[in-house]
């Protein structure tokens, strides 16, 4: 197809790809969430705003249309769009590309799983929105802030075992007070960029391997794995993850890492498959340097 001239991007993964690759112009509207993804991007790549502020005027001028797969068809087909680009693993959703108002090859959907995924992605937007120099440039921005990130890496002798537990909620709800959480039978282990993050920093990831998204673990499963280390991240502030604290829950106790106080909240979501993975990366290289230093 033609390059588009007229983007609706679903998806705030995807608009700080569309940010990185200098195509703003061409987006006419975007999600509730893409404004900050892209005020995260600018501050993990410490990229001041007033240097874009035109960019970031632009991007905060656009017309909210919700988010893929609940956005509302009706304002995305009154923007006349040329290429709407979503994200995301499993189904796609609801929405054909004929009830958003586009031809069937106009809707672009770029499920990011691992490392490889997001270097791909990245080049075929930069080839779809004529942009290939600029697509190499990032991916080669990319690559040398990570080594130089590794290059701080201690190496450890062996490498400790990593649970990574993404959130505690068994049944979601949108209200976050009212999501069900039994930690002392389940949890949900995080997956997309982390197997591959915390293979990076030096530790291995238990339950899952790059390319998978999530998967529910039994305690029982965890303490048959007796990993080295909990990682934690409470699915972005819900207070279902913070009534929970891992030394309160039946059973956990029986973990060595758990009785060697091992566990570590995180602030940065590794899961998260956008172009902020680094100060991921930084944040676990960090804390397994510390665990060396803490090591006779």
């Amino acid at each position: 197809m033609n390059t588009p001239q007229r983007i609706v991007s679903l998806s705030p993964n995807v608009s700080m790809m569309l940010f990185a690759l200098e195509a703003d112009e061409a987006v006419v509207g975007r999600t509730q969430h893409c404004l900050p993804a892209i005020e995260q991007y600018l501050t993990v790549w410490e990229m001041p705003a007033q240097r874009v502020m035109p960019r970031l005027q632009h991007w905060r001028d656009l017309p909210v249309v919700g988010i893929w797969p609940l956005a509302d068809p009706e304002p995305i087909k009154a923007l006349q769009p040329d290429a709407i680009l979503t994200s995301g693993s499993g189904p796609f959703g609801v929405h054909g590309a004929r009830t958003l108002g586009v031809v069937d090859n106009a809707v672009f959907h770029f499920d990011t799983r691992t490392f490889d995924d997001l270097e791909q992605h990245i080049r075929q937007l930069g080839a779809l929105l004529g942009k290939p120099e600029t697509a190499t440039a990032t991916t080669e921005q990319i690559a040398a802030r990570r080594d130089d990130i590794l290059a701080r890496r201690v190496e450890l002798a062996v490498a400790p075992t990593a649970l990574f537990e993404y959130c505690v909620c068994t049944q979601y709800d949108a209200d976050p007070e009212r999501r069900v959480a039994n930690p002392a039978q389940t949890i949900l282990v995080g997956g997309h960029l982390a197997p591959e993050l915390i293979r990076l920093s030096g530790a291995e990831p238990l339950f899952m391997q790059p390319g998978e998204t999530a998967r529910w673990v039994t305690i029982d499963d965890i303490r048959e794995a007796q990993p080295d280390m909990v990682l934690q991240y409470d699915c972005h502030g819900c207070p279902a993850a913070r009534k929970h604290p891992v030394h309160t829950r039946q059973g956990w106790a029986e973990l060595a890492a758990v009785s060697r106080d091992a566990v570590y909240t995180l602030q940065e979501n590794i899961s998260n498959p956008n172009l902020c993975f680094l100060s991921g990366l930084e944040e676990l290289v960090h804390m397994l340097n510390a665990c060396a230093a803490q090591k006779p």
